[in-house]
């Protein structure tokens, strides 16, 4: 699907009464859970102030959920903003979308609870811990069944070279060919040189979406 920035603003701002309902629900959770909001697609790193500069980003997620018609992953939930934007942009609620998080905030198991209740038609499986151990682990369980399945691969998980590194290993495994790969956080340098070592591989082609400015990604189609 082309990217039409015109097309996409009109058919996000349809979606705007479905957004703010999930969108308050999240932010319910946070509040209960008395916990800093870790940097997501919304609000500053760390508060509950919307960050106004993350628009485009939030726009690019968007997209990316409408060239999924069968199965998403995600490494790191945290919130789930980001989830909420690619099931909002989904051309259809039956997707197979698995997720890997560290587990580590106390708001993530019960905002996951709370996206389930809001996408009920969609197949959630969460596996908590370490991606760099979970992920091989669970792939080496089942590759045939899912090696080169994913439509969307969003990676923005561990953000140390360690993790990085792996996270977009086993990403690559799983994503299908003609697939995107979002990857979160490449205005950190290491990450963003792995993103390039990708690309000149041959295996990955960039796409021209929105630029994206404070906590910047880069999303590829794979070839």
């Amino acid at each position: 699907m082309e990217f039409n920035p015109i097309h996409l603003v009109k058919e996000y701002e349809s979606c705007e009464n479905k957004m703010k309902e999930v969108l308050d629900g999240i932010k319910s959770i946070i509040i209960e859970c008395k916990s800093y909001l870790e940097g997501n697609a919304f609000y500053h790193h760390n508060t509950l102030n919307i960050f106004q500069e993350l628009f485009p980003k939030q726009l690019n997620l968007f997209w990316c959920g409408k060239q999924a018609n069968f199965k998403i992953c995600e490494i790191g939930f945290n919130a789930g903003h980001s989830t909420m934007l690619m099931l909002l942009g989904a051309n259809t609620e039956a997707l197979d979308f698995t997720i890997f998080d560290i587990g580590h905030h106390s708001y993530t198991k019960p905002c996951l609870k709370y996206i389930q209740s809001q996408f009920p038609s969609v197949r959630f499986e969460y596996i908590e811990g370490d991606s760099t151990v979970t992920m091989p682990k669970w792939i080496s369980e089942r590759e045939a069944s899912v090696g080169g399945t994913y439509d969307v691969v969003h990676v923005d998980g561990g953000h140390t070279e360690h993790c990085i590194q792996n996270d977009m290993k086993n990403a690559d495994i799983l994503t299908r060919a003609g697939g995107i790969l979002i990857v979160d956080d490449t205005n950190i340098d290491y990450i963003n040189d792995c993103v390039d070592l990708y690309i000149s591989s041959g295996q990955y082609k960039e796409l021209g979406v929105l630029k994206t400015v404070g906590y910047e990604h880069r999303i590829l189609r794979k070839n």
